[in-house]
């Protein structure tokens, strides 16, 4: 199911640096591995396994979609949620 998506100029900005395709960025929000709730930027994160790396995209539900804020791909997913979750910034909600 594809998802309605906006871009903040940031996220776009830092999808063409770090190559990530839209169809990347759309499989994490339909359809992520987890997913949190960042209590401290109020946005939702959502991570997926793509091509050896996972992706992380914030964004925002905005009327019938998403507006994405910014995404990277990491190869430390694990030290990321661990870190994040242990100091409360983000909440399991997936």
């Amino acid at each position: 199911m594809k998802t309605p998506l906006k871009f903040s100029s940031h996220a776009k900005e830092k999808m063409k640096i770090r190559k990530i395709k839209v169809s990347d960025v759309d499989a994490a929000i339909t359809t992520p591995d987890n997913a949190y709730e960042d209590v401290e930027h109020g946005t939702l994160i959502a991570i997926k396994k793509v091509n050896g790396n996972s992706i992380i995209v914030a964004y925002n539900i905005v009327n019938d979609g998403a507006k994405v804020i910014t995404l990277f791909y990491t190869t430390k997913l694990d030290k990321l949620v661990k870190t994040k979750t242990a100091r409360g910034a983000w909440k399991k909600v997936k």
